[in-house]
């Protein structure tokens, strides 16, 4: 009989990244979740993404740049807020 070997946890794999306005969503007086823009979704029946609100480091204010990431989930992928970045060259006002 041959003991169990440990498994070294990989880290979740990222499918996409990218620089996103997030956008804060309230209800009640309280954060409940944050969105962006995302028109490559599949889905044609939403065109933002969510970011749980845990997933997104503080900061203040309504809205704030981040370097987002698609992650490997289970049972589905998520979107993660990595760190507030500056506002892309390109983005508008």
């Amino acid at each position: 009989m041959q003991a169990a070997s440990p498994r070294a946890t990989r880290p979740p794999r990222v499918y996409q990244r990218a620089v996103q306005k997030l956008t804060r969503v309230y209800a009640d007086g309280r954060t409940l979740y944050f969105t962006f823009p995302n028109g490559t979704d599949r889905s044609r029946r939403c065109r933002v993404a969510f970011v749980e609100r845990h997933r997104v480091p503080e900061f203040e204010g309504e809205t704030a740049w981040f370097e987002v990431e698609q992650v490997e989930g289970k049972p589905w992928s998520f979107w993660r807020a990595v760190r507030q970045m500056e506002p892309p060259p390109n983005a508008g006002a």
